[in-house]
């Protein structure tokens, strides 16, 4: 899966403190250093899905991994 086919609802995380909780929050905190950058979708109050990026900058072409599918 690549940037440009994540749904429009995902939103991106990129602050290293906020990175840093979601993946605390989901029990994949030593993923951090791999995945700088993370894209999230929430739905009622809760985490539907977390896709992490290898690189700082979202290029469209750039590859995402599932972290989290709930």
């Amino acid at each position: 899966m690549k940037v440009k086919d994540l749904p429009q609802e995902a939103v991106l995380l990129q602050d290293s403190q906020e990175v840093r909780a979601v993946l605390e929050g989901l029990g994949l905190e030593e993923l951090y250093p791999e995945y700088p950058s993370l894209f999230v979708e929430v739905g009622e109050g809760e985490y539907r899905a977390v896709y992490g990026l290898r690189r700082f900058v979202p290029y469209l072409e750039e590859p995402v991994e599932v972290l989290y599918r709930a």
